[in-house]
């Protein structure tokens, strides 16, 4: 049966070569009980970009810890830095990391009107510390590497502090992995 499989995706990149229209195959679709298809319950939690107005702005100077399957102790730590706009619903976040420019990015963070989704990921809980801080939890069907998986992610928004971690449950699976983890600090005068 592997061998099948092999030809299969053999014989689709063969039919890529020379043909620069052709497009990739497309990706394996979610499993059925994907959180991208449940429809948002009344009583669900939802955000704003309200709730994402005290990270706005730069001066966030942090790190960036990942997987690393080449590692000694499996994670790589990077020094990075992060600067938010806002237009509309839509977050914008600017990363750079000093050590390693060619990394530089940005990435988009679009609130749905109704508040169930950040991007394709959707809401599931919402809790405020004592001492202010959001903590958001949201989850997506995602593919890592070559696998079908469920990613969750966990946002602490506060005034002086940001963070997003991202574990993974591979299709099959029960264990979650260790994804990545974005956190920042800045002055609060900032």
């Amino acid at each position: 049966m592997k061998l099948h499989h092999g030809l299969t995706g053999l014989v689709i990149l063969l039919a890529g070569c020379g043909n620069e229209e052709a497009a990739p195959p497309p990706a394996p679709p979610a499993p059925e009980e994907s959180p991208a298809r449940i429809e948002a319950v009344q009583d669900a939690p939802s955000v704003s970009v309200e709730d994402f107005e005290p990270i706005l702005g730069d001066g966030w100077q942090g790190e960036l810890v990942y997987a690393d399957p080449d590692a000694e102790d499996r994670q790589t730590t990077a020094d990075a830095e992060l600067a938010v706009t806002r237009e509309g619903r839509t977050l914008r976040l600017d990363f750079s990391f000093p050590g390693a420019p060619q990394g530089d990015g940005s990435a988009p963070l679009e609130i749905s009107e109704d508040g169930y989704w950040i991007n394709d990921e959707r809401v599931l809980r919402r809790e405020r510390s004592d001492d202010g801080t959001l903590t958001l939890l949201t989850r997506q069907e995602c593919i890592e590497g070559r696998y079908i998986a469920t990613c969750d992610y966990l946002y602490d928004i506060s005034e002086d502090a940001f963070s997003i971690a991202k574990a993974v449950t591979l299709a099959g699976e029960e264990e979650q992995r260790f994804g990545h983890q974005y956190s920042f600090t800045r002055d609060s005068g900032q």
